[in-house]
């Protein structure tokens, strides 16, 4: 019998999510006509629809931590990723602009890439390091010109069982060489709710926590391998014991 209510509830929370999609995509289209910042109307629009996304399913989202977002800086927010789920939650619980990194190869798909870009998030292509780099420090100097923030997930893909995993290190280098202050995040529970190996979401596991750290500084005038290894750490640590609160 529960199998069969999970079934009805993931159909549910599919066409939820993308009926919502639709009409705030719709939604931020018609209000940022002749207005030049079309970047901040999606952002907007999408973060409301986000909330009410979880509203509806009935997740119960906790937030520790948001005051130490700094309100008037762009900044660079690290955090696990457990589940596709934690896209919808950072749209829904970060207050504030901000770019994703996602694959070049989304940006090719009909209606959904162009408003990939009309957001403003970033097209990578993850099998070319050294293009991959050279695109993101580019887009982080136009985030800046724009104040606005970038997420990033270091692990590069989704943990299979909720562990925080190793951390890429070419993500220290994006850090210093961007001058920015890092503001560490942790998503804790999405997993449950939405697996990475399930084609079904589990809607007895309903309770989310999205957790935010103290800005983080580092030393932008050093790039050398030992550094980058211990920001990378640093960062790692300060995830996991976000975590762990």
């Amino acid at each position: 019998m529960y199998k069969f209510y999970q079934i009805l509830f993931t159909i549910y929370s599919w066409l939820l999510f993308v009926s919502l999609w639709i009409l705030s995509t719709f939604t931020a289209i018609i209000l940022s006509i002749d207005t030049k910042n079309k970047e901040k109307v999606f952002n907007t629009i999408e973060r409301f629809f986000s909330c009410i996304s979880f509203r509806l399913l009935g997740i119960k989202v906790e937030i520790q931590g948001v005051e130490n977002i700094p309100k008037d800086e762009a900044v660079i927010f690290i955090s696990n990723h457990q589940s596709m789920l934690d896209i919808k939650i950072s749209l829904a619980y970060i207050p504030t602009n901000f770019s994703f990194i996602s694959k070049d190869t989304i940006f090719h798909i009909p209606i959904l890439g162009a408003y990939m870009k009309a957001s403003g998030h970033i097209p990578i292509q993850r099998d070319e390091d050294r293009k991959a780099y050279a695109t993101l420090l580019t887009a982080i100097k136009n985030l800046t010109a724009k104040k606005k923030s970038l997420v990033v997930f270091p692990e590069g893909t989704r943990s299979e069982d909720g562990k925080l995993g190793e951390f890429k290190r070419g993500i220290s280098l994006i850090i210093l060489k961007s001058g920015r202050r890092v503001v560490p995040m942790a998503i804790y529970g999405s997993n449950q709710f939405m697996p990475k190996r399930s084609l079904l979401s589990c809607p007895a596991k309903r309770r989310i926590r999205i957790s935010f750290g103290k800005p983080l500084s580092f030393d932008s005038s050093r790039t050398d391998r030992e550094y980058t290894i211990h920001v990378t750490n640093k960062l790692r640590d300060e995830v996991q014991e976000l975590l762990q609160t």
